[in-house]
């Protein structure tokens, strides 16, 4: 086994037990409950405050915060695909408030931690920052909107925000910004004592997972579920594309594996608490919950084991080769008019005259001259064209 596959079934062994400990009748759902308020009001604070105050900023830090603050748009974005459906108004506010945000603090943050360690947390500690503002700003708008209606009025939805921009979570990220900002550091002893708070974020947030994790699906509601899931994470999967195909790079692997873990975590924890609040169906945003939950480990199973520095590299290569096919293509059509000719181009050039001609753009070479024999194939605008009988100089960028 792996060392990342052992650290991960470390992460699952203190779930089932947590799930076992429930079953045979020690713990139940209260106690999971007791913990998350440990976790939102202690532990997790803790975690946010120790790593932001010591972050160091840098081009890797843009990445991932440009990531986050993707992956809100989307998000947001999204949640319209629920609206003028029909549906009663505290089932609208349901399905809409639960697509913005996801689940770092119970999901992704213990098992990042115990995959790519101290390094992933802080990355991840930047991608939540933004994600908070998405759980405990934007979410309970939807909420508040979708259960009033015509009636919704901003002041008093804004005045609800307010309350939750004064959790501990939000309350540390200020904290740590503010340090950042004045060039501060926190005394020894706050260290000290945060610090080993942070520490037991990470198995609390695993046991929690594991006594409050139910299977069971009631009659009714796979088909609401489903449509949410496949809504967040098939706009979450195809923004993951894109960052492998533009910023992984730049990232590093490491780096990449956290936003990606980040992207494909699941339903926020916080959806039940807004269930009660706003008198929504609570089973059916449980239920959402423990079904993410699944999908999203079994995702990060394939996160983890990823070569992501493979793909970074492979993806920087990508525009490099389409140059080669593109300008292999138009030499070969002009050697078919019988001319020889010496081709300059830069990636992506695609100028068409008639239906194969690409036309040259001149730009120095870092490769130098690339020569081709009088035999070759290429792919031209969907079809294979074969190569005549004269050599073809091509210059790659």
């Amino acid at each position: 086994m792996s060392d990342v596959n052992a650290r991960l079934a470390l992460a699952v062994s203190t779930i089932a037990f947590g799930y076992f400990l429930r079953k045979i009748g020690l713990v139940d759902i209260d106690v999971g409950k007791a913990l998350l308020k440990v976790l939102f009001n202690a532990t997790l604070p803790s975690v946010l405050l120790v790593v932001f105050a010591s972050l160091t900023f840098d081009a890797q830090s843009a990445s991932v915060a440009a990531c986050a603050l993707a992956q809100a748009g989307v998000l947001f974005l999204a949640h319209f695909a629920f609206r003028g459906g029909g549906r009663e108004p505290k089932d609208l506010a349901l399905m809409t408030g639960s697509t913005v945000g996801v689940n770092l603090g119970t999901f992704c943050y213990p098992l990042v931690d115990a995959v790519w360690g101290a390094e992933g947390l802080t990355r991840l500690v930047l991608f939540d920052a933004v994600n908070q503002w998405s759980l405990l700003v934007f979410a309970p708008l939807l909420y508040a909107s979708a259960v009033a209606g015509k009636s919704f009025s901003p002041p008093a939805a804004l005045a609800n925000v307010g309350k939750q921009l004064t959790s501990p979570c939000m309350l540390a990220l200020f904290v740590g910004v503010a340090l950042q900002v004045l060039g501060w550091s926190l005394p020894s002893p706050v260290v000290a004592f945060t610090s080993s708070l942070a520490a037991a974020n990470k198995p609390l947030a695993l046991l929690a997972l594991g006594i409050l994790f139910d299977p069971v699906l009631k009659p009714g509601q796979l088909r609401d579920i489903a449509s949410l899931l496949c809504l967040r994470y098939g706009a979450s999967l195809l923004l993951g594309a894109a960052v492998l195909f533009t910023t992984a790079s730049a990232m590093g692997g490491a780096c990449a594996g956290v936003v990606l873990a980040a992207l494909i975590s699941p339903v926020p924890l916080l959806t039940v608490t807004f269930a009660i609040e706003y008198g929504c169906d609570i089973g059916l945003g449980a239920s959402a919950v423990n079904l993410a939950n699944v999908c999203s480990f079994a995702l990060l199973l394939i996160v983890a084991n990823a070569d992501f520095a493979s793909a970074a590299a492979r993806a920087e290569r990508f525009p490099r080769r389409r140059t080669v096919v593109v300008g292999t293509v138009a030499g070969a059509i002009k050697s078919r008019r019988g001319r020889v000719p010496s081709l300059v181009l830069k990636p992506g050039v695609r100028t068409v005259r008639g239906r194969f001609h690409a036309a040259a753009a001149v730009a120095r070479s870092r490769e130098g001259n690339v020569g081709t024999r009088a035999s070759f194939a290429a792919v031209a605008r969907g079809g294979i064209f074969v190569g005549c009988t004269r050599a073809v100089t091509v210059h790659v960028i």
